[in-house]
This record gives C-alpha cells, structure tokens and sequence, in this order.
C-alpha cells in the first residue's frame, strides 16, 4: 500500500489463523468504520491483513512510515499477538500519533490490554461507528476525547472506561461499506461479504456475541430493510461484477416470525432484480424451513453455515444451543432434499467429553452422511474465548490455561482418554488434505 498522507489508517490485524484463500473473507467491519469517516470528509486507508496473508513483519514493512494522523486496528483474539506486534512496531518507528483498538476481543480484554500495552492510546468497547467517529473528529480538532461514551484509556495509571453509547437501532442509516480492498479479495478468490444484520438473539455458551452487543441499550438483534439489502447487492453485481459473496451475519434468519418475513423478502427481491448470483449464509437448524429455504435457493442460496456443534444432546445443552439433536438431523436432511450444501459446524470436544460421546457424535456424523473431512475442524475441540459464559464457567471451575495474547485451553475431566484423543486428533489434522467449501 502506498503511505499517502492520510487523517486515519484502519487495519485488520495479522491473525494466528491462516486460513486458504477461498476461505477468507474481507472486512466489511473496518469498511464501515471508513464510510463513516468519510462522510466527513476524512481521509482513509485500509489494511486486511488476514486477506492479504501477512505476519507482523511484512505488515510492519508496508505501512512504515506511516503519516496518518490516527490508527485504527481492530482484532479478535486470533489476532492478539498480531495487533500487539504492529503496536510495537508503530512506536518503535517513532509513530506519535493516536493508536486505537477495536473489536471483541479489545472489548473484553481492555483493562488487561491497556495495563499491559502502555502504547495504546485508547480502546472503543462494542459497536465503533459512533465512538470511533467522535474520537476522530474530536482528536482531530485537538479537542479532548477522553470524555466520548464507548471509548477506555489510562489516565495516571487508572483505567478509565466510559459507558458505551446505544446499538445504533437504524442500520440502514449506515453508509454501505468501503470496498478498497475489494481487488485483492477478487484476485486470490476470496469471499465478499454483506453484513445485512448485527447481533444474534441466541445464547451458545462458546460465543462471546450476545455478551458484545447487551454491553449497550438496545435491540441485541437489529436488520436492514431488504431493500437496503438489495441496493447493496446490485451495487456489488453492476459496478464490481461479484457474482458470489457471503452474508456474514451472526445469524441471518434473526428471531421469530419478523425474522423469516425479513429473509423471504430479501430472497423475493433478489429473485425479481434477476442478479445471477451465488451466496452463503449462516443459521441455527431450528431456522430451517422447507419452503423458506427453496425461495433462499432461487434468489441464489448455494451453501448454508449450520451451528450443529454436536450430536449429543448433553454437549448441546452445555453449548447453549437451545436445540436438540433430532433438530440437528431435520435441519440437515431439510437442506439436502433441497441441493443447499450444509457447512456443518462441529465441536466435536468440549472439557466433558468421554468415549461414550465420542462414539455418539461419530454415529451422528455417520447418520447424517457427513465426513469428518467435511468438518471445518475435524476433531476439533471447544476454543475459548474472554466474553463467553462458558470460559468464566471452567474458571471457576479450575480448568483453564493460557493466557488472553496466545489463547487458552481447557483441562479435561477425563484426563487419560483425552490424552489419546489428541494424540488422533493431531495424527488426523496432520494427514487430511485442507478442505473445500464449496459455494
């Protein structure tokens, strides 16, 4: 990238987590922020890291020196090595201006962050476009922002954490997102996303969303309008001919009745445009519906995202998952009689797990024709994450280890067999060829 002068430089942080080209997906969050700021006539830069499959160093490389005025990283745990790398780096270059953090994991961690990493300036807890603006505009003006809702930072050795401002309630009141990074995205066939809707009226124990936005008054769950929705996609078809793309929606179908009304109508919209294009979406199983699910299909649906997680009914009800294994079959087979690709997501190992269940969710995959191959993570057990309930739970119960930069497992109940699991589960990730997710 060039190191144009600029007001703001937003990256996306390099993440532990290398994942295959096909498998990315850009940043429609730093993207928003840009749009935002850009009403206002500031000038921005954006970095994806994670798109651009880039460590520390090479980031360090590109953006040194930088002449923005104010950076911007956002990150989640994944990426918390990576944002403390370019932190360093920036001062380490001399770079005197606002370094900014933002996002899940600085929203849970920030007291640990600004204690550990006295070269951040400040931290924006829960949703960014309305602090992050202020901040901007008022740092800018060389205004105090110290006072601006949302925003924590370290006045003599304190921690100072003002009170998040509201969820924005009108999403289609947001500019649609910047798409600088659109190229890149396009040349090594990645995904493109479209965020249609923030938050998830659902409590899985493993997922620190619900907890992110109930930081804040307001809706958990709020949508765009389907023709916002539309106008967004016809822009992506005529003015940057993407033809594939992914809704990357916590949960897409959203609650209740008014959720499914919102998703047909998006569907019978995109049907009447005519767009010829292919797209991806994520819900939980009890979402599925036959009738809803062949309209998604004609307005494009190829691939949908399936929080199944388990085949037995214990580890479900540990999840939070408020479903019930014969759920997870229906909602699979639903999807198969319909052509849908089901993208299974599947912990297949949680603290408790005994040989029993083993066997039981191995029978589960088998009942339902998926191979572990097909699994995002085959053999793969629960990650853990600050802002989740099920974290806070193992630690009162003693069985956590690691720390919030290089991440955590668990101690497991059954010690001796999970000794021999992991020992198969990394012979097995060490063997398997990387999987495709089709689209």
């Amino acid at each position: 990238m060039e190191n144009a002068a600029c007001d703001v430089l937003l990256i996306n942080a390099p993440s532990a987590y290398k994942l295959p080209p096909s498998s990315r997906k850009d940043h429609v969050g730093i993207g928003y922020l840009a749009s935002v700021l850009r009403q206002d006539g500031r000038t921005v830069q954006l970095l994806d890291t994670p798109m651009l499959d880039w460590g520390i160093n090479q980031t360090l490389e590109h953006i040194l020196p930088t002449s923005a005025r104010i950076v911007g990283i956002s990150a989640l745990q994944a990426q918390a090595e990576g944002a403390a790398g370019i932190i360093k780096g920036l001062r380490a270059s001399g770079f005197d201006g606002l370094i900014v953090l933002g996002g899940q994991f600085p929203t849970f961690c920030y007291d640990r962050l600004l204690a550990d990493f006295l070269d951040i300036d400040a931290i924006v807890r829960g949703e960014g476009e309305i602090p992050f603006r202020q901040l901007v505009t008022n740092y800018l003006a060389g205004t105090s922002w110290h006072d601006v809702p949302g925003v924590c930072f370290l006045r003599d050795g304190e921690i100072v954490c003002n009170p998040t401002p509201p969820l924005i309630e009108d999403l289609d009141s947001l500019p649609f997102p910047a798409r600088d990074t659109l190229p890149a995205v396009r040349s090594i066939g990645a995904m493109v996303s479209v965020s249609t809707s923030r938050g998830c009226p659902s409590n899985c124990t493993f997922c620190s969303t619900p907890n992110f936005y109930r930081l804040s008054k307001g809706k958990v769950w709020r949508s765009r309008s389907p023709e916002s929705v539309l106008e967004e996609v016809k822009l992506l078809v005529t003015d940057h001919d993407v033809r594939q793309f992914i809704f990357v929606d916590d949960n897409f179908i959203g609650p209740g009745d008014l959720g499914k009304q919102r998703a047909r109508r998006i569907a019978e919209l995109m049907i009447e445009a005519d767009l010829n294009v292919e797209f991806f979406l994520s819900c939980r199983v009890t979402d599925v519906e036959e009738d809803l699910f062949a309209l998604l299909k004609r307005a494009g649906l190829t691939t949908v995202g399936l929080g199944v997680e388990a085949g037995t009914q214990r580890q479900l009800d540990t999840y939070g998952k408020g479903a019930t294994v014969e759920d997870n079959k229906r909602a699979i087979a639903t999807l198969r009689k319909l052509g849908l690709y089901p993208g299974i997501g599947f912990i297949m190992a949680d603290p408790y797990l005994n040989a029993e269940e083993l066997l039981e969710n191995m029978r589960f995959l088998s009942d339902v024709g998926v191979k572990l191959s097909e699994l995002t993570f085959p053999l793969g057990e629960l990650w853990l994450f600050d802002g989740t309930a099920i974290i806070e739970q193992l630690r009162q119960e003693g069985r956590v280890r690691g720390n919030y930069l290089k991440g955590y497992t668990f101690v497991p109940a059954h010690r001796g067999f999970f000794a021999l699991y992991r020992a198969a589960s990394r012979l097995r990730n060490l063997l398997r060829p990387s999987p495709k997710r089709p689209l």
